[in-house]
């Protein structure tokens, strides 16, 4: 059995491709985007083949181990089809500017691209963004533009996103929808996490931003899943808010607001911070509407599946969404 041989450099961005799908160490993460490190120019064939090999099997296995193994509504993921898992030279820019450039520095060179990212590569630069987070580099990741306007990035970094700066949504559509499936328990991880985070969010221009995102990249999808007959999708939203409301209640385990700061931007704030709880308004109609589904009416079986499957939830846990955001909304001491 042969030995495939890379230089040096190779070596360093076929180590970086392997650590975003979850199949290199951590640390070596770590260490490729916090110090510069030449990348290779161009890529050899036999270099150009690992990095083809591992981008199609460690994002499809990703996919399986975030999401696709669940049983959900149409079955897991591999039940159907998956589109191709296509990958261009855009890929190995973002691998070589990751490389380059020392990202825990505030200012670095724009990352670009040269046309439009493939889904799979979508949720290749997802991927990145959730393994840097919480290291150095993930406010430079999450300021560059190119990733700021994709999609999949938007629905699992809404919140993050929004931290940085103000976030304009880019819709997803009916071909983001299949890779969506095979991410839900990632997605309901970060959404999660983001709640967590938000009684750390002191200043309230910071917070009100954060709410801002979310509400708007939620509402899109929502309406894109609706529209498609996929609402088995917003799934992570319940899988989020059961986590929280299992170990939390109240408006002061989600909000922790400077006192000294406006009160009219600690209501702005308190509003805005209250984003998931109200996607939950809408998926409570949903959840009524599968309620009243009869057995002679389409869709039966969906609706039923539906109700079953957001029982962790459930009525007491849209009740408890509607007493979050009443309290929100009510003016801050």
């Amino acid at each position: 059995m042969s030995v495939a041989r890379v230089t040096h450099a190779e070596a360093n961005l076929l180590t970086l491709a392997r650590c975003v799908v979850g199949s290199g160490p951590a640390p070596e993460l770590t260490r490729l985007l916090l110090v510069s490190v030449a990348p290779p120019t161009k890529l050899g064939p036999t270099s150009a083949a690992l990095l083809e090999d591992t981008l199609a099997r460690g994002v499809a296995f990703a996919m399986l181990q975030e999401g696709g193994w669940t049983n959900e509504v149409d079955g897991r993921l591999w039940s159907h089809p998956l589109p191709p898992l296509h990958f261009t030279a855009n890929t190995v820019r973002l691998l070589q500017w990751a490389l380059r450039l020392p990202l825990a520095e505030p200012e670095v060179v724009a990352l670009k691209f040269d046309g439009r990212l493939t889904p799979a590569e979508e949720v290749f630069a997802a991927l990145l963004l959730e393994r840097a987070r919480g290291t150095a580099a993930e406010a430079t990741l999450m300021s560059q533009a190119v990733l700021r306007e994709l999609p999949l990035v938007q629905l699992m970094h809404a919140a993050t996103l929004g931290r940085v700066g103000a976030l304009t949504v880019s819709p997803l559509t009916k071909a983001h929808l299949p890779w969506v499936r095979g991410l839900l328990d990632l997605l309901g991880d970060t959404w999660l996490s983001a709640e967590l985070l938000k009684p750390q969010l002191a200043q309230p221009k910071i917070l009100a931003r954060v709410g801002r995102a979310q509400s708007d990249v939620a509402a899109s999808f929502l309406d894109v899943v609706d529209a498609q007959q996929h609402r088995h999708l917003a799934r992570f939203f319940i899988d989020a808010a059961a986590a929280w409301l299992a170990t939390r209640s109240g408006v002061n385990d989600l909000v922790a607001l400077d006192p000294e700061s406006p009160l009219r931007e600690r209501g702005e704030a308190r509003q805005q911070a209250g984003a998931l709880w109200r996607v939950l308004e809408r998926l409570e109609q949903w959840d009524q509407q599968h309620r009243g589904t009869r057995f002679i009416d389409d869709g039966y079986d969906v609706a039923q599946a539906l109700v079953k499957d957001w029982e962790r939830l459930g009525p007491n846990g849209f009740a408890a969404a509607r007493r979050l955001v009443a309290e929100l909304e009510s003016l801050p001491t």
